[in-house]
């Protein structure tokens, strides 16, 4: 016979219910097997030991307590000093927020009462008055424009300090209020910009205008704003002095060339060649004049043909935003000078391609020399000679009749 507890039962669960399982994680000492354990937690040494017998139980815990940042550098945890709580919460400082980068927002959900209004309105005043006559910005209106052109440099897969840069660029121009009323996206755009080049990262206009939707004509002035102001405040102060946006034509070529090449999916044998061939066109001065897109495109285009390529001019204008005929021009430009700009190996390594080249460079200069040869030259005594047509036969001015006095209409 079974004996029952005396006693009412306990609740059991209620018809059709299944029993809910204890999910209590409950740690014991394997060794004293003492209930309750006495289990200690050394954060020191991110150990858990029985407080009985001794026994490890643990090891690497990780201690999910709040951190003092009263002193950052000697990594003071809470309850070691004054056995305070204080916690280390939000984004490292910036140092272009200045010091005081601490700003009081009021929520607007004041249950239409009207007082969030009035208090935004008297804070607004309070930081008028605060910073004087010539107002600056405010630090939450500077951290919403840094944030902003931080999404922008993501956008763009853009690398940490290029970001730096233009929020740095951004705060030089703010303070010397060059850029009041333009557009802000434009703005941002010409600080990433300025950036790019500044810290070699190069990134064409077109580029910049298709990623942040801006015109390129509207960013090409704002962009000589920033480029001028920055430079003024550069040599005043001795900030940002080591390309003032500037751009190396041979640089900025060959930059864009490792781009284009990976955008084509032509490889590294085509990049380096093509490296090649725009350095050596750049010094010969074959392409003066020209902007390192349509250099970098044109030299891509030789060069697919030079290694035998299927690549058209069609495809490069494409990827590097620029005209089919203006790749095709400095491909003849480069071409004129073909055995000063190439290899003399690359002759027989690539002789069919070479042949094309060498033809292309002759039709060219034979289509210039035609293209002068109809030009009027002139005597020792100022009268025009006539120019000679292409059979070698001096070229007949054929001279109107003169009207007569009746047939003129009044």
């Amino acid at each position: 016979m079974i004996a029952l507890a005396a006693g009412p039962k306990p609740p059991g669960p209620k018809f059709g219910q299944p029993v809910a399982p204890n999910l209590n994680v409950r740690q014991i000492c394997p060794n004293c097997r003492i209930d309750p354990p006495n289990i200690i937690e050394e954060y020191s040494k991110g150990d858990l030991v029985c407080g009985d017998c001794g026994t490890i139980l643990g090891d690497r815990i990780v201690d999910t307590r709040s951190e003092s940042s009263a002193d950052l550098c000697g990594q003071t945890f809470a309850g070691d000093e004054n056995g305070d709580d204080p916690s280390r919460v939000g984004d490292a400082g910036n140092p272009l927020l200045g010091s005081n980068h601490l700003d009081t927002v009021i929520s607007h959900k004041d249950g239409r009462t009207g007082i969030a209004r009035d208090l935004n309105r008297a804070m607004a005043r309070a930081n008028g008055l605060s910073n004087g006559i010539n107002a600056k910005t405010n630090t939450a209106t500077l951290s919403a424009v840094f944030s902003r052109i931080g999404e922008k440099c993501d956008s763009m897969l853009l690398p940490r300090n290029v970001r730096e840069r233009a929020q740095h660029v951004y705060k030089i121009v703010d303070e010397q209020k060059a850029v009041r009323g333009k557009n802000d996206a434009a703005v941002d755009a010409a600080c990433i910009v300025y950036a790019c080049r500044d810290a070699g990262a190069h990134r064409t206009f077109g580029e910049v205008c298709r990623a942040l939707r801006v015109p390129k004509k509207e960013l090409g002035q704002v962009f000589t704003i920033v480029k001028s102001t920055v430079q003024r405040a550069g040599g005043s102060r001795g900030a940002m002095e080591s390309v003032h946006g500037s751009t190396n034509a041979q640089d900025s070529a060959e930059a864009l060339l490792g781009r284009y090449s990976d955008y084509l999916d032509l490889g590294n044998a085509v990049f380096n060649v093509s490296k090649h061939i725009a350095g050596e066109a750049v010094a010969k001065s074959a392409i003066d004049g020209r902007s390192p897109v349509s250099i970098a495109a044109g030299v891509l285009y030789f060069t697919c043909l030079l290694m035998g390529r299927q690549t058209t001019a069609k495809d490069i204008a494409k990827v590097a935003t620029v005209s089919e005929s203006t790749t095709k021009l400095i491909c003849k430009m480069v071409a004129n000078k073909l055995d000063e700009v190439i290899r003399p190996e690359w002759k027989e390594e690539y002789a069919e391609g070479y042949g094309s080249l060498a033809s292309l460079g002759r039709v060219s200069d034979a289509s210039t020399k035609n293209s002068r040869a109809g030009t009027p030259s002139r005597a020792a005594n100022g009268e025009t000679k006539p120019a000679a047509n292409g059979s070698g036969n001096a070229a007949v001015n054929v001279t109107p009749a003169p009207i007569a006095n009746d047939d003129v209409k009044a």
